[in-house]
């Protein structure tokens, strides 16, 4: 059995996002029932409003690593062409994108 450091850092990744997701919809789940009961303490909402930051906090945590990851993986592609061939393919991705912004 081979061990796969891509396949799981991605399985990592799907875990931390599947976290942040429960965290952020116990939250919301809490804070809808404190609406529908009228709670006005603030103690009591501490807690949905904690895992809703959690949950949030989380998945910009898990999508900062996977730019930089992908970034880092880019860059070492780019570095491996020579100059010109490194320069055609910044130029088309760069026209690619704007055309589809522009859309």
């Amino acid at each position: 059995m081979k061990n796969n450091p891509e396949g799981n850092a991605k399985q990592l990744s799907n875990d931390k996002s599947q976290m942040a997701g429960v965290l952020f919809g116990a939250g919301a789940l809490l804070s809808l029932y404190l609406m529908l009961k009228k709670s006005r303490s603030i103690f009591a909402w501490i807690l949905p409003v904690g895992l809703m930051v959690g949950g949030m906090d989380l998945y910009l945590k898990q999508h900062q690593e996977r730019v930089s990851m992908t970034g880092d993986q880019i860059v070492a592609q780019l570095d491996d062409l020579d100059p010109i061939t490194r320069a055609e393919v910044i130029k088309y991705v760069t026209e690619h994108e704007i055309k589809k912004i522009s859309r």
